[in-house]
């Protein structure tokens, strides 16, 4: 081949490119096509002869040209190497790429055009992230258990924004699990790699808050005996959790305000302002607006965080995760305590079903973590639960109610199930009375007129 062969002059040359299955076209030095194969003209719908020696400008929608205009000439001078393109066109998907063709002495020669048909290839990456997200949907996110339609919404803002950096606020009652929606949020996001920092802001005391949060010079106060970074310089490039954000002191909001707005921080007892690169999540069980309205909250720091609101419904609104989640606590427990376990008991996942949560997530938790501690069986059975869940599932002992046998009254029915609890407690806890009525959540006096009552001991 002469200098020119690469313009496939040569039948040869010719015959190769017309008979691969990708779509090639080829624009000489002055952007002319000089070639189109068949497979080119079957996946653009054009016929050969109509384009060749036209501009390739001619080839592209007049909305692409400028695009492709300013492409070409970076191939020209080199300042784009290449360039590949996904595009759709009548619902099916190309790759076209685009090569600058040049000589052996580096002269550019023309533009190569390579068109490949993806769309099967698009369709199976669309359609495994679609069961991938249907996947994390139904089973949940990391530690997040949760099938209900009430956990939904959840699960997609987690999906939707975990890749972006906006703050997000997770509202909830204690116990939902505020503190595993903003882990997910980090793992799922680009700052997984950097660290997740968690504050609880309730508890720290006021005078160590602003120091905890923003980091002190040495000799700032009594006591600061060398410079410490703050909280947020700790979570530089990774993710801050202010959790019980509504705790902190209207004070210390006015500099959260300025380091959310301006994403700088000043040390107590520093003139410098530091720059810090976080995401911020928070979380509270409180009614911010409320707080605002009552002066608690500053109304323009709650426009700052209000910015992608999450909502974790209590478990009694999410019945359907109960027993999943229960299982999932109980082989987390067994394992942790080598006592395996086969299941629960019938009357447990009953128990379980009708008791109403007041403490939520975290009052599952410990009510499993409880009743595998106290097992001694082979099977988690209802007198291991703590008393409250007792009472919510538990018929009366010779209470029969498929053969009629009712208790003669319902003070009679409450009485039983009482004077079970108790001496069940008093097993557990080794006839030690407090440690009962710890176990029974009631006051000793409380359990000693209880027992009185009802002729225990």
């Amino acid at each position: 081949m002469e200098q020119q062969g690469l313009s496939c002059a040569t039948s040869v040359c010719q015959a190769i490119l017309a008979s691969m299955g990708e779509g090639i076209i080829f624009a000489d030095g002055e952007d002319r096509v000089a070639f189109i194969n068949r497979a080119a003209e079957e996946i653009r719908g054009i016929r050969a002869e109509n384009y060749l020696g036209r501009d390739l400008l001619e080839i592209h929608s007049p909305m692409s040209a400028g695009r492709i205009r300013k492409l070409v000439a970076g191939l020209k001078n080199g300042a784009i190497p290449f360039s590949t393109r996904v595009i759709e066109v009548k619902g099916r998907y190309f790759e076209n790429s685009y090569y600058p063709i040049r000589n052996e002495t580096g002269g550019y020669v023309g533009t190569l055009l390579v068109s490949r048909d993806i769309t099967e290839k698009q369709r199976l990456l669309e359609e495994n992230l679609t069961l991938r997200e249907q996947v994390l949907l139904e089973s949940g996110f990391g530690e997040i258990i949760g099938r209900s339609p009430a956990m939904q919404p959840v699960f997609q803002v987690i999906s939707a924004t975990a890749g972006l950096d906006s703050t997000i606020l997770i509202t909830g009652e204690s116990g939902t699990g505020k503190e595993m929606v903003a882990k997910a949020i980090h793992q799922q996001s680009n700052r997984s790699g950097h660290p997740l920092v968690k504050v609880n802001c309730a508890a720290l005391p006021e005078t160590l808050l602003e120091s905890e949060l923003f980091g002190h010079e040495k000799g700032a106060f009594t006591g600061a005996i060398r410079e410490r970074k703050g909280k947020f310089e700790q979570a530089h490039r990774g993710t801050i959790f202010l959790d019980e954000i509504a705790e902190i002191p209207l004070t210390a909001q006015a500099k959260l305000l300025r380091v959310i707005q301006e994403r700088t921080v000043e040390r107590l007892g520093g003139a410098r302002e530091i720059r810090v690169d976080v995401r911020i999540i928070v979380a509270t069980n409180k009614e911010l607006r409320r707080e605002v309205e009552q002066g608690k909250f500053r109304e323009d720091l709650f426009y700052r965080l209000n910015v992608i609101p999450v909502r974790l419904p209590p478990l009694r609104e999410r019945r359907e995760d109960i027993l999943p989640l229960a299982d999932f606590f109980l082989a987390k427990f067994s394992r942790s305590m080598n006592k395996p376990l086969d299941g629960m008991a019938k009357e447990v996942k009953q128990a379980l079903m009708e008791y109403d949560y007041p403490g939520n997530v975290r009052e599952l938790e410990n009510a499993i973590e409880r009743g595998v501690a106290l097992c001694r069986g082979g099977q988690l059975t209802l007198e291991e639960l703590p008393a409250e869940f007792q009472l919510s599932g538990a018929a009366p002992r010779g209470a029969d109610l498929s053969a009629g046998t009712l208790p003669s009254s319902l003070s009679g029915a409450r009485g039983e199930i009482e004077k079970k609890l108790i001496t069940e407690a008093l097993r557990t806890a080794g006839n030690r009375k407090g440690e009962a009525a710890r176990l029974l959540n009631i006051s000793r006096k409380s359990l000693w007129q209880k027992m009185k009552q009802l002729e225990l001991g």
